[in-house]
């Protein structure tokens, strides 16, 4: 929007965000298919849109390459122009490439070797990532990872919050902070594999990544133009936000585990696609998605069962248990 002279509209969408206590506001520098956007005209808009974004309180994840096979472009050369101007603003932090295993990338792109090799291009202190590998693959290089999760909708539409777990997985293979960059977005009809319009499935999905300790980006196809949600959207951006305000603000994922015997939460009493405690310290949350009927969760001996907020197919409980 920036670069086709839609300032106010970017200053609005900005105001939106830092209302809503948004930290993080994902861009393309360069783009063809999505929207027309020349690696030249990017540069030279980009320094307004990060003062933009600062103002406003805002960072911007700035995504260097992208359709890079529709432009006679250096890939080094952009990532070294996109790095010298994140290097000029304190609230920036780069992704190399878009999906850089794609054919709408240039071969050497695709190149997983020759893509490590940008790293180098980004100038200190700009923290940088590759980009998405390829799910389920997470490049194990950069200052943190990022990966596009899967957007199942199997399990009766629970199969991409189910599928979060893989994010386990990938935190212990990078040893890096990880970004669910393009998880699942919101719509405003259902669309298997693509779209969800259920903001009971983006709550558990928002509770479950915090739970994990990753980051997360509330997707969405408005956002894909920079439109300010309304509708289903909306509810669903709602729910997620939820995830804030029902885990408390100094909770860290620390420790998760499956309910079953032996666990902190033995039994839940209903078939769930999910079902999983995070504990810190004394305290644990039981999250439970995807449930099939009444669900009676028994405690561990030791712990005190606290407040417990049940949705039709999802339910949050807390407990507690004296220090030890």
């Amino acid at each position: 929007m920036e670069a086709s002279g839609r300032g106010e509209d970017v200053d609005r969408y900005l105001a939106w965000a830092a209302s809503e206590q948004l930290t993080v506001v994902r861009v393309l520098a360069m783009a063809k298919h999505l929207f027309e956007l020349t690696p030249e005209v990017g540069d030279a808009h980009l320094d307004a849109l990060l003062d933009k974004a600062g103002r406003a309180g805002l960072f911007v994840e700035i995504v260097a390459l992208a359709d890079t096979a529709s432009y006679a472009i250096d890939p080094a050369e952009q990532v070294a122009r996109i790095g010298a101007i994140a290097a000029r603003h304190p609230n920036v932090f780069l992704e190399i490439a878009n999906e850089p295993y794609h054919d709408t990338q240039q071969p050497r792109v695709r190149d997983d070797a020759y893509l490590a090799t940008l790293l180098a291009r980004v100038p200190e202190p700009v923290l940088a990532a590759l980009g998405e590998a390829g799910y389920p693959r997470v490049y194990s290089t950069g200052d943190y990872a990022t990966a596009h999760m899967t957007r199942s909708s199997g399990a009766g539409g629970w199969g991409h919050v189910r599928d979060l777990i893989e994010a386990r997985r990938m935190l212990r293979e990078t040893a890096r902070p990880l970004v669910s960059d393009e998880p699942m977005g919101a719509g405003p009809s259902f669309e298997p594999g693509r779209r969800d319009n259920s903001a009971e499935r983006f709550r558990a999905a928002a509770l479950f990544t915090r739970m994990l300790g990753v980051g997360a980006t509330f997707h969405y196809e408005g956002g894909l133009q920079a439109r300010i949600p309304t509708g289903a959207e909306l509810e669903c951006f709602k729910a997620w936000q939820q995830a804030w305000t029902l885990l408390p603000a100094d909770f860290t994922g620390s420790t998760l585990e499956e309910t079953g015997p032996g666990r902190i939460v033995t039994a839940l009493g209903a078939k769930a696609a999910g079902s999983y405690v995070a504990s810190q310290e004394n305290r644990a949350w039981l999250l439970a998605f995807g449930v099939e009927g009444p669900a009676a969760p028994v405690w561990a001996a030791g712990w005190t069962p606290g407040p417990c907020t049940i949705w039709e197919r999802s339910l949050l409980c807390a407990a507690s248990r004296t220090p030890q």
